[in-house]
């Protein structure tokens, strides 16, 4: 790769990890093997990087799936915009006539397919991610948004209770903007979590929604505090681990 196309590839990903981690990435003083999770990045945050890139270059997933491997490096994610940003360009060059009708709608159907998954991404996180994101010291916050009661009985170690019937502006005003805020309540039939991400996120946090709550964090083994607690059992690791 030559020293212009490696500066245009840089700045394209930089552009791709200011969009997901919604503040400025210098890389410039970066080496090449430097580890994504350093910068923020999660597992889930590094695919949605990853797809979007993609589906900028124009490329078929479905194609490329089992060529491609999820980055763990910036390396790596130089190497893949690369390899598909050149893709796109020589696509772009040689097209010479507009795509039939039927196949603009099955491409539509697929972009929106794809924006449906990466925004599932983009705003969900599972509990072995937000485990792993807590033991690397990411930057979050994990937020309780159920009643002050339930969470004294049992919730995640560390979480902060913000019962989401009490958010209000004023309530709010103390919290950083900086961290991302990971809100949960019970599980699957509670919403209070999606309640506490719509309004932190209308009071411009940055924040995402715990799958399965406390119900499926529990399922994990993982610890929990309160009069209530589980203590950590054997932990066998999430088959979508991979």
């Amino acid at each position: 790769m030559s020293v212009a196309v490696y500066d245009t590839v840089k700045d394209k990903v930089a552009a791709y990890l200011e969009a997901a981690l919604g503040k400025p990435v210098d890389l410039s003083p970066l080496p090449d093997d430097t580890p994504l999770n350093t910068l923020g990045l999660d597992s889930l945050l590094t695919i949605s990087v990853l797809v979007t890139l993609l589906e900028d270059c124009g490329v078929d997933l479905g194609e490329h799936a089992d060529s491609l491997v999820t980055p763990s490096t910036l390396g790596d994610l130089y190497a893949i915009a690369d390899r598909f940003m050149g893709e796109a360009d020589r696509s772009t060059a040689e097209e010479d006539t507009p795509a039939p009708s039927s196949g603009s709608g099955e491409s539509r159907e697929r972009r929106d397919q794809l924006d449906y998954y990466q925004a599932k991404l983009a705003y969900e996180i599972d509990s072995a991610d937000l485990k792993g994101a807590l033991e690397d010291g990411q930057d979050l916050v994990v937020v309780d948004g159920r009643s002050s009661e339930a969470y004294e009985r049992e919730h995640i170690p560390g979480a902060v209770s913000i019962p989401h019937r009490s958010i209000s502006q004023d309530s709010l005003a103390g919290l950083s903007k900086a961290p991302l805020y990971v809100a949960y309540c019970d599980g699957i039939g509670c919403n209070a979590s999606t309640k506490t991400a719509i309004k932190l996120a209308t009071a411009g946090f940055r924040v995402k929604e715990l799958i399965g709550g406390l119900d499926w964090w529990k399922r994990e083994s993982y610890a929990t505090e309160g009069s209530a607690s589980q203590h950590a059992a054997h932990h066998v690791d999430c088959g979508c681990a991979g």
